[in-house]
């Protein structure tokens, strides 16, 4: 009797944990058309337009402009947001976000399968829509993540998802955007006890690992030519990207690597192609603009690439791709701290990149890549109502302080865990 009572107890403490670290409930559809007016607004593409309206409806915005070109209905909710700053939601580009919850806890980690030939795999498959991380994340305003698979050589198809669903299928917004390849290094950064640093080694299965990419790769080019409709997972996932339907996403750090890249691209006739990661993009600047070819920066807070690389050569990485004219997207590989890509995006314009620029980068670029361009990435009409409203400079640790977020029109919740353990805290001990 004593040990029922006791699983009783100790179940009802759980369910009240459990109940207290959900995330936010997903908001209810848009009932009624928003306005917000007097904001400052950053489009996305270079424009900021001063004490503008924005007309959202229907999920939709309808209208973007000054109070003499965009005419408010009677039955809209008004929302004074004067002098404060209006962007699109930013896109967080080859996340394992929803993906993995505790890095430590095997169970919880799911960026992954066995075998390193996988184009099979999709992210779309595996997201967890309930994440903690989620709200985390979107305090920011980050209100879409491409989520990407990880590990072998081809790691499977990524997935385009807004932050804020009840479920995977509702979060989706474009299944199998791209296929994400980690390209073989001919040699590769490891750490050497004896010198007690970073030395390049050779790859000794770098000719096992080309000869069965491209196998695969030519495989499937004969499938598809012959139109064979026979089953085969590996195969028939590489169409898309082989047809021009989909990008293929090369992940690597080292130019040498991502030209070999280019050229395997060429010989199996891929189309849209795109660099994640990049350190070394500069030096390959102009066959990078020559073909239009965009870089992902996946990471601008890290440490130089080789010894005697400048301080801060991560820094400025950006500002010089843009300079050259190449196209580039800035992105924070991980999960745990994938809330801070505006930050990085504000060092990337404290060393030299143009802040509406930089703004585009992590909006209209992404949803480019994404084959999104004409839903997200802008504050145009026609495109889906996904913008936040901050109080100051939304890339700069001081100003970045959300005042309302809208996912397609719906008014988000931002609350999550951090916040509620700040109030929880706050009133025990703010006071002191």
């Amino acid at each position: 009797m004593k040990s029922g009572l006791r699983l009783a107890s100790l179940g009802l403490l759980l369910s009240a944990g459990l109940a207290q670290a959900l995330p936010p409930k997903p908001a209810p559809a848009q009932s009624q058309p928003v306005a917000l007016i007097g904001g400052i607004v950053h489009v996305g593409n270079g424009q900021v337009l001063q004490n503008a309206q924005v007309l959202l409806r229907d999920g939709h915005i309808e209208a973007v402009g000054s109070a003499a070109e965009v005419s408010i209905p009677a039955e809209a909710q008004r929302i004074d947001v004067s002098g404060q700053h209006v962007y699109p939601g930013l896109i967080l580009l080859g996340s394992d976000l929803g993906l993995v919850e505790v890095e430590a806890v095997r169970a919880t980690v799911d960026t992954a399968e066995l075998g390193s030939f996988n184009p099979n795999v999709r992210a779309a498959d595996a997201y967890n829509v309930d994440s903690e991380l989620i709200p985390v994340t979107r305090y920011n305003g980050i209100l879409t993540a491409q989520i990407a698979p990880e590990g072998g050589v081809i790691s499977g198809r990524s997935a385009t998802m807004q932050l804020d669903a009840w479920t995977a299928e509702d979060a989706l917004l474009r299944a199998d955007d791209g296929l994400w390849l980690n390209w073989p290094p001919v040699r590769a950064l490891q750490f050497d006890f004896a010198t007690f640093s970073l030395q390049l080694k050779d790859n000794p299965e770098y000719g096992n690992q080309i000869a069965e990419l491209e196998s695969l790769f030519a495989q499937a080019r004969g499938r598809l030519d012959s139109q064979d409709a026979s089953p085969n997972l590996k195969l028939a996932a590489l169409a898309a990207v082989l047809r021009g339907e989909s990008r293929l996403f090369v992940r690597t750090e080292q130019a040498a690597d991502f030209e070999r890249a280019v050229r395997f691209a060429e010989r199996h006739g891929i189309e849209q192609l795109a660099w994640y990661g990049g350190a070394e993009a500069m030096q390959l600047a102009p066959l990078l603009r020559a073909r239009q070819i965009p870089v992902v920066i996946g990471g601008i807070h890290r440490t130089p690439q080789y010894a005697d690389t400048p301080f801060d050569d991560p820094y400025r990485l950006a500002a010089q791709l843009h300079e050259a004219g190449v196209t580039v997207a800035i992105s924070y590989p991980g999960t745990m701290n994938a809330r801070n890509l505006p930050f990085i995006v504000g060092t990337a314009i404290a060393y030299g990149v143009p802040a509406e620029a930089a703004l585009g980068m992590v909006s209209q670029v992404p949803a480019q890549l994404l084959g999104l361009g004409d839903q997200l990435g802008t504050i145009e009409a026609g495109k889906r109502a996904t913008l936040f409203v901050s109080a100051g400079d939304a890339f700069e640790m001081s100003g970045n302080d959300l005042k309302l977020a809208f996912i397609n029109g719906r008014q988000i919740d931002l609350e999550g865990r951090q916040q509620q353990l700040y109030q929880r805290y706050h009133e025990r001990y703010g006071a002191r």
